[in-house]
């Protein structure tokens, strides 16, 4: 188990569901506390609002993008590589899964007992690493990380 798979596990066992998880990896490797954004990152749990709907993989995936491309301040200019590296995540996630659907993805008929529960199935845990890394190529591909951090 890589050490990215690692933190997620002990966060998904500390209550945090996938939208928060990949939020937190980023906070946690910048050593900054924002538990605001941690607390609205699970709006997006479970599939926006338990919904099962769009996987937090795939908004929480958006979101982290966000936070290096998007307009932050009235000073900062529209970053129109954000809709591009969203675009392209969510092309390959689709690629990955064949759906955007949370309870496609993990196969359950009853949401309820991961929303009452936080249970994730190891599926998601796994889609989660690939995912986070795949966040990072992107990242790193249009320049918001990498060598010049």
């Amino acid at each position: 188990m890589g050490q990215d798979a690692f933190t997620m596990y002990k966060l998904a066992s500390q209550g945090y569901c996938c939208s928060q998880i990949l939020i937190l990896m980023d906070l946690e490797d910048k050593k900054i506390e924002n538990y605001d954004l941690v607390r609205a990152m699970a709006g997006l749990c479970i599939g926006t609002g338990g919904s099962g709907k769009t996987c937090g993989i795939v908004t929480g995936g958006a979101c982290l993008m966000g936070i290096y491309a998007g307009k932050g301040t009235p000073e900062e200019a529209r970053d129109y590589n954000l809709n591009k590296m969203i675009m392209e995540y969510i092309e390959w996630f689709e690629e990955e899964n064949e759906n955007l659907d949370c309870d496609k993805i993990v196969g359950v008929d009853n949401l309820e007992d991961i929303r009452t529960n936080m249970v994730y199935p190891i599926k998601c845990g796994n889609l989660m690493t690939k995912s986070y890394k795949k966040i990072m190529e992107i990242l790193e591909k249009y320049g918001y990380i990498g060598e010049e951090e």
